[in-house]
């Protein structure tokens, strides 16, 4: 055989293991990518979440089912996923599980105590009070117990120590805290509780309201902020003050910075939408990898 044949030949066999060399390289290529992005996805700081939960403890003493479904249909048109949970679900074990359940909007129709030395507020559950349950909570001062509206019994109550203790993080969450001094000035302990664990905003009242001025106060705000796409600062401007209760209990929004001043719900929903997408991406990328016919040569 001539010396050029034997080269022909020879480079015959050398050119199916280059492309199989080339085709392993760009494979590997493809899986380290693929591992990359999920990797920077899941180091990504808390994403918005487009589901919602109305938290109706007040339910069993002022129940408005118009209220629940005013709110549900604009939630729902504005693309959230909607969970009602009603006020006999409302105990001190729905509580320690919020931060899980990954609601990006919170609207808690709760009863809200204020401390009797006006120190902080605390939020109430439906759970009677018992001294022998939750004991290592009670003593670390992370659940409370209190009254409301004359009732004889009392019920436990969570405390800013209690949210902040909780598992998990809310993702960049909308909190509306609708009950009486929600949002109380000096009072803030409950408000920067939800911040630290990872909400964007908690909106609340200063003093005491009436349960159906908060009801169509914040079905007013809701409309604002999803129908009308209004900042979180022009939204909470325009919520009529309940006059009731000298010198006007007002609703407010914390922390009162530029940033959330300016916030739009709009902005977190694309960004919820967007991130949404990537994992859809991502997931799609892994199975075509993981399902890939292998070649042969």
């Amino acid at each position: 055989m001539s010396r050029k044949k034997a080269a022909t030949l020879e480079e015959k066999r050398r050119f199916p293991n280059k492309r199989l060399l080339l085709l392993s390289i760009i494979l590997v290529s493809i899986i380290i990518l693929a591992f990359m992005l999920s990797f920077m996805l899941l180091q990504t700081p808390n994403k918005f979440s487009l589901k919602a939960a109305i938290i109706d403890q007040l339910g069993e003493d002022c129940s408005n089912p118009d209220f629940v479904a005013n709110v549900t249909n604009i939630l729902n048109a504005t693309g959230f996923t909607v969970t009602y949970h009603e006020s006999k679900s409302v105990n001190v074990t729905f509580f320690k599980e919020l931060a899980k359940y990954n609601y990006g909007i919170i609207i808690l129709r709760v009863h809200t105590a204020l401390r009797a030395d006006n120190s902080t507020v605390d939020l109430f559950t439906s759970e009677e009070y018992a001294e022998d349950k939750y004991v290592a909570e009670q003593e670390n001062v992370l659940l409370t117990q209190g009254s409301y509206l004359g009732r004889p019994e009392k019920f436990f109550a969570v405390t800013p120590g209690f949210i902040e203790n909780l598992e998990g993080r809310f993702p960049r969450s909308v909190v509306i805290a609708m009950g009486c001094w929600s949002l109380k000035q000096g009072c803030e302990e409950m408000a920067e509780a939800f911040i630290k664990k990872g909400a964007e905003v908690y909106i609340g009242w200063t003093d005491t309201v009436g349960s159906s001025h908060t009801d169509n106060e914040t079905i007013k705000l809701l409309r604002m902020l999803l129908e009308k796409n209004e900042t979180i600062e022009d939204a909470v401007y325009r919520i009529t003050p309940d006059w009731n209760f000298a010198p006007g209990s007002k609703m407010k929004y914390y922390p009162r910075t530029d940033a959330v001043g300016n916030l739009k719900i709009s902005d977190l929903i694309a960004e919820a939408k967007t991130f949404s997408s990537h994992q859809g991406a991502i997931t799609f990328l892994n199975q075509r990898l993981l399902f890939a016919p292998q070649a042969s040569f």
